[in-house]
């Protein structure tokens, strides 16, 4: 079933519509919520609670991508949910993975409005269109995807070390990118 019918279930009411969304993405989603969390259970209790947002949100919400649009939520509640469940003592490689870039993004209160945040994550996008496809792709599946430096590198041919260089000298050109435009690294 395509987005736009599947969609336009969402907008009749029709409960059809999380069926639907679960057969065409529920195993994608389970990944992308597992590859935060770690935890199967956990993993298919935020995509559970995700379809639920969906359901809520949709309409009056018209997404371009149901998948883009669902994968978002999922990997929020999932992002929500470790932070809820991690310690100081016991950090996973997912949050090691976004210390590391936490380095480089504004503070939180600095981007504290909805309208800042928009500001941001646009200057980020125009970034990454803006680097070469490798480039752009190793820093996508490390601080989108929670890929390890391993896997990465196993997945394109290349040491490690080429990965970890390369996403030093992303962090790096991203960390000025956003102070030309205006933000405090």
């Amino acid at each position: 079933m395509q987005d736009k019918e599947i969609i336009d279930l969402f907008f009749a009411r029709d409960e059809d519509a999380i069926k639907q969304t679960d057969n065409e993405y529920g195993y994608r989603l389970l990944k992308v919520a597992n590859k935060v969390l770690s935890n199967k259970q956990d993993a298919e209790e935020c995509v559970n609670d995700a379809y639920l947002s969906v359901w809520n949100n949709i309409p009056p919400e018209r997404p371009k991508s149901l998948f883009g649009y669902v994968s978002r939520i999922v990997r929020n509640k999932a992002l929500t949910r470790l932070r809820d469940d991690t310690t100081k003592k016991r950090k996973s490689g997912v949050t090691v993975c976004l210390d590391e870039l936490a380095e480089v993004l504004p503070a939180e209160e600095d981007v504290s409005e909805r309208i800042e945040a928009a500001e941001l994550s646009a200057l980020i996008r125009s970034f990454l269109s803006d680097c070469e496809s490798d480039e752009r792709n190793i820093f996508v599946l490390r601080y989108y995807g929670f890929m390890s430096v391993s896997e990465i590198a196993k997945k394109y041919g290349f040491t490690q070390s080429r990965i970890k260089m390369s996403l030093k000298r992303t962090r790096d050109k991203l960390s000025l990118h956003l102070e030309r435009n205006g933000y405090k690294v």
